[in-house]
């Protein structure tokens, strides 16, 4: 009879590190909330999949840019304020340092090569700090409130615009993800830890 016995975890804390980022990046990635990562100046440094869908853009067309410049007022709209609003935000995570939530927000969207669009969301602004309490970056994340809002004003509907249920199921399914990933990262993070200290 074989006796089986539990094989030690061989794997340098570096490569431990590098699985737990890997986690982070997917869940970066493939989560259905939509995030935006800009740079301290508003260089827009990345954006995951279920951002660049609500706002009909390519990952290409976006890379490097200023986040106004990306993303300008609509010159059809005479009283745009979406770029005054948004910028007041990050201004305030900025000398803050704290996440910043903003009221409902009319901000129209150019898709690429097509006409301007009525937009309205619910955006929040947050800064990623280093050690020493720096910011390294803004995250800026949207919830769609179009077709509520149309809905109210009797309005017809972009095509574009899910229905409430989808986005709370949607929403539902990242909060899982999220803390399914954030467990996985956790046990890879202290078995790093374990390690170093084993060898020092």
């Amino acid at each position: 009879m074989t006796i089986a016995t539990r094989q030690p975890n061989f794997r340098s804390p570096a490569a431990v590190m590098a699985e737990a980022q890997n986690v982070w990046r997917r869940l970066f990635e493939h989560s259905p909330l939509p995030i935006l990562v800009l740079a301290p100046d508003l260089r827009i440094v990345d954006a995951n999949e279920s951002y660049l869908r609500e706002v009909s853009r390519s990952r290409e067309t976006l890379a490097g840019l200023d986040m106004f410049e990306a993303f300008p007022d609509n010159p059809l709209c005479a009283g745009a304020d979406g770029v005054r609003n948004l910028s007041a935000s990050f201004e305030t995570v900025l000398h803050t340092g704290r996440g910043h939530v903003m009221p409902l927000q009319r901000y129209d969207i150019q898709p690429d090569g097509r006409p301007w669009q009525v937009r309205y969301w619910y955006p929040k602004n947050w800064s990623v700090l280093d050690d020493k309490g720096s910011t390294v970056a803004l995250v800026h994340h949207v919830a769609d409130a179009t077709a509520s809002v149309l809905r109210r004003k009797k309005l017809p509907l972009p095509s574009s615009s899910r229905s409430s249920e989808d986005v709370l199921q949607r929403a539902d399914e990242a909060i899982w993800e999220a803390r399914e990933l954030v467990r996985q990262t956790h046990e890879s993070i202290l078995a790093c830890r374990a390690g170093m200290k084993a060898r020092s």
